[in-house]
């Protein structure tokens, strides 16, 4: 339910579309949702230098840093939400609450264990001081959670709140596709769609698992000849590493079967057509891919690297064989997968961030 009279003001930092990826679409769909409910917000998108205002109103932010040192102190919103991964600027939202603000920031992924394991012992102290002091703190899973208590923050101040908040289906954003991918789709049976941010490497490995993709659809290929992939890549990231992927399609004689799609589209549209989704990461957080693919009944696979939502199937991590065997089953016993999921909920969480924003405001007046 909105909140009616004075009309409080949330401030969001963090990152809106483009570029298009978990974080950035998380939040354009919470913000979006925030002015249909007649919320008063800005977000201050320090990837894209720019400040937004509800309507879509867009002003330059000219100088991030010294943008970032006034707003410290300054600040007029009743709400500060930190959804940015650096560390420093989570830590400065933080360290705001020692001046009077009301704070909270949103914790998804592997990004603060990595923080902590690569800072030296001052970054450590100044990430565990600062996370100590948000008014609230959201995790997206069990073990960020376990995690943040170890670091000193308070059970009574801590919650976990998945990040997926359902898609609105938008024409515009349908047409965005480009009409050969839809040509692709609607020309294969079975079509699996995988989504990555960019090509990332983590621990010297294929974050996304593009490689397992490209040699999991040679596997399939010949138990089911008009198999198709989309691999939504917005951003290529490491342009030798996506030559050698092209390449690899090639040398395995899948260049019919498997397509990359670039740019910065929504991947929503591409997965209310698919008969499959992928998730083959080897870290992660709480995927908002994974949750959207459940929630319009998509059989979704993913790795085991971190804790899933019900209804996935799961492979061991960077095992191609049991990857095949997992995919190749689903595909083989497609219906009773498809029932399963009729009995999986997947929550859509607006509200309950509502109920947390409205008590932070209510003890900010």
């Amino acid at each position: 339910m909105a909140i009616q009279n004075s009309k409080p003001t949330i401030a969001f930092l963090g990152a809106l579309p483009p570029p298009i990826g978990g974080i950035t679409v998380d939040l354009q769909r919470l913000t979006e949702r925030l002015e249909t409910e007649g919320y008063e917000y800005t977000v201050y998108d320090l990837l894209n230098q720019r400040k937004i205002r509800p309507g879509g109103v867009s002003v330059r932010i000219r100088n991030r840093l010294w943008w970032m040192f006034k707003y410290f102190f300054l600040a007029r919103e009743d709400l500060i939400c930190c959804h940015h991964v650096d560390w420093r600027v989570r830590s400065a939202v933080g360290l705001m609450t020692l001046l009077g603000k009301k704070t909270l920031i949103s914790v998804g992924g592997q990004r603060l264990s990595d923080d902590l394991a690569r800072g030296n012992w001052l970054r450590k102290k100044i990430i565990a001081f600062s996370l100590r002091h948000y008014s609230y703190v959201i995790t997206h899973n069990p073990v960020i959670r376990r995690r943040c208590l170890s670091l000193g923050v308070k059970a009574e101040r801590l919650e976990i709140i998945y990040g997926f908040i359902p898609p609105r289906v938008k024409e515009e954003e349908i047409k965005s596709i480009p009409e050969e991918v839809w040509d692709f789709v609607d020309s294969h049976n079975p079509v699996i769609s995988v989504n990555a941010f960019k090509i990332v490497f983590y621990k010297n490995q294929d974050l996304y698992g593009i490689d397992l993709c490209v040699d999991l659809c040679a596997n399939l290929k010949s138990a089911y000849p008009g198999i198709g992939f989309v691999f939504c890549l917005p951003n290529t990231g490491d342009a030798d590493y996506f030559q050698k992927m092209k390449q690899r399609i090639i040398d395995k004689g899948i260049e019919g079967n498997f397509r990359f799609v670039t740019g910065s589209h929504q991947f929503y549209p591409i997965l209310m057509k698919s008969q499959v989704f992928l998730r083959p990461t080897n870290t992660d957080g709480d995927a908002t891919s994974l949750r959207e693919a459940l929630f319009i009944k998509v059989p979704s696979v993913a790795s085991d690297v971190f804790p899933r939502p019900e209804g996935t199937i799961l492979f061991r991590n960077r095992e191609i064989d049991d990857f095949t065997s997992k995919v190749k089953d689903l595909l083989d016993n497609y219906e009773r997968y498809k029932n399963i999921l009729n009995t999986v909920e997947i929550e859509d969480n607006f509200q309950k961030l509502i109920t947390v924003y409205q008590k932070l405001i209510s003890h900010h007046r």
